[in-house]
């Protein structure tokens, strides 16, 4: 029954190598870069008294990022911040590396191969559970190694602290690939499976954010993974009695799991079968089938962003408290930002939200290659659409879904600010800067249709650029990097209500996408379909 199981796990670790070092090490970075930062801004407990009352106080920010630890030292600080990131994206990593692992090698005829040549029933199951827990485990021994070795520089991380940290992401990602197992045996193919197991981590943010502010409702922590790490209280309590409880649900869901997947059927499920249906669809052409096939995917992204601009959009009153002329805050967003405090408020918040935008419309131009791979533009070229056709309609689409995010967004944001930042312009400028970041959108769509045109296999190469693009606007200005450098990110150009308006970079980025959709169609329309 497990006949294989070693060889098997080194073949998954081999064919994911590169998306697994993309999550660790880009983590692993940001960790060791958020605790000197602290140092540096705030290196005394008083000087950060105004930050963490604020920090406390802040609805918004209290959703986002949980309640903040008093008195707010730095490992506080670093576990309350970036902890949170880390924890969505040790979640997110083990929902989206056991989706393929597990039922994406299942729908492929990956796992019907290898039992043909004698591997054994349950390394199917087993094989991608060890890999993500063991990357997991990765993830979490490295952000400990990270904070144990910044203790020579930053004094006020402990070592019990760094260690219950690393425990405590690691045990986050536990519970979403213990999880993530059991619906990919409920769901009857990997879309499906994937699908609800993001949908189950919104839930589980929500549940977070109940325990955190809901009297009486505290319990809820031990129902979420996300909200584990509060439980562990990494550079406060740094309790391990938790831990080892969590790893035991873990385990009891990874049991449940392991149920399920002895009693399915190859290829079946529990969860109703979506693909198909007794209705009929009123579709008319190409245009209403991608319209239909791409309507949940929309209104999910779309509830998401208009989720994250309005809660942006209620943190912005006690921001910009913080961001008085001298104090340590003020000195650390100077690095990141230009301008008067609202309009660094509003730049920095804005290029996370565009951001998302960029990330939705990248998604949906690589859908083409994902097509491509499946047949279905084989098949729709053989019923006598052109090539053109086929890969302009898609692109207007594309553009058309991220204009309607777009407005989403700037909408949202500028609507929530309204009732807490009136200020310096701060609810034009919150409209406008996300606005006037369509052709940096643009250029990403433009991109990433030039790498399906030529090569589909690469598309995932677009992700680097949204990656760097991220570091580059939240972390450039704190690591000295170069303008040149910060300026080849897809977001941050944008036009200011006051003042003259700069528009090079956004002719630019216009340039680039008109330039990249040019290439992408000559490639598209000259190369075999599927190479």
């Amino acid at each position: 029954m497990m006949n294989s199981l070693w060889p098997s796990m080194r073949l998954l670790v081999r064919r994911c190598r590169i998306q697994i070092l993309a999550w660790l090490l880009p983590l692993w970075a940001l960790v060791a870069s958020t605790a000197p930062s602290y140092e540096d801004v705030y290196p005394s407990l008083a000087e950060r008294e105004m930050l963490v009352g604020a920090m406390r106080d802040s609805p918004g920010t209290r959703i986002l990022y949980g309640i903040l630890p008093t008195p707010g030292t730095i490992g506080q600080l670093v576990q309350w911040e970036t902890g949170t990131y880390l924890v969505w994206c040790s979640g997110l990593m083990s929902i989206l590396l056991t989706c393929r692992m597990m039922r994406g090698d299942e729908d492929t005829g990956l796992v019907e191969i290898s039992r043909g040549t004698g591997v054994g029933r349950w390394v199917g199951f087993w094989a991608p559970v060890f890999v993500v827990w063991g990357t997991t485990a990765l993830l979490g021994a490295g952000i400990s190694g990270v904070m144990l070795a910044e203790r020579s520089t930053v004094e006020e991380l402990t070592v019990s602290g760094s260690l219950a940290f690393g425990a405590s992401i690691t045990i986050t990602g536990w519970g979403f690939a213990a999880l993530t197992a059991l619906i990919c045996q409920l769901g009857r193919d990997l879309t499906q499976a994937r699908g609800t197991a993001i949908g189950a981590f919104g839930v589980m943010f929500g549940l977070r954010v109940a325990a955190d502010d809901r009297d009486g409702l505290s319990w809820l922590r031990w129902v979420t993974p996300i909200g584990w790490r509060d439980i562990v209280q990494p550079f406060t309590d740094d309790s391990w009695a938790p831990v080892i409880i969590c790893t035991l649900a873990a385990l009891g869901i990874l049991g449940i799991a392991g149920l399920a997947f002895g009693k399915r059927e190859l290829l079946s499920g529990y969860l109703p079968d979506r693909t198909m249906s007794t209705r009929r669809w009123r579709v008319h052409g190409f245009t209403g089938l991608w319209v239909r096939l791409a309507r949940s995917g929309f209104l999910g992204w779309g509830a998401g962003i208009g989720a994250l601009a309005a809660l942006f959009g209620a943190m912005t009153g006690s921001f910009t408290d913080m961001l008085a002329p001298d104090s340590p805050t003020k000195v650390w967003v100077d690095k990141m930002a230009d301008g008067s405090a609202v309009k660094q408020l509003m730049t920095l918040l804005t290029t996370m939200t565009v951001l998302l935008v960029a990330s939705a419309a990248v998604r949906r131009a690589n859908t083409l290659a994902q097509e491509e791979r499946e047949g279905l533009v084989e098949l729709e070229i053989a019923t006598g659409m052109s090539r053109a056709r086929r890969y302009w309609v898609h692109l207007g689409l594309v553009v058309l879904e991220a204009i309607m995010l777009t407005g989403i967004a700037a909408g949202s944001l500028a609507w929530v600010t309204s009732s807490q930042l009136t200020t310096d312009h701060a609810v034009a400028r919150a409209a406008v800067f996300v606005l006037t970041q369509i052709p940096g959108v643009l250029a990403a769509i433009g991109l990433a249709m030039a790498i399906v045109g030529l090569v589909p296999r690469l598309a995932s190469v677009m992700w680097v650029v949204i990656g760097w693009s991220l570091f580059a606007q939240s972390f450039g200005g704190l690591v000295d990097l170069p303008d040149w450098a910060r300026d080849l990110s897809i977001v941050g150009h944008c036009l200011d209500v006051v003042g003259d308006p700069e528009w090079v970079p956004l002719a630019v980025q216009a340039g680039i996408a008109i330039a990249s959709l040019l290439v992408g169609f000559f490639g598209f329309s000259r190369r075999d379909v599927g190479s």
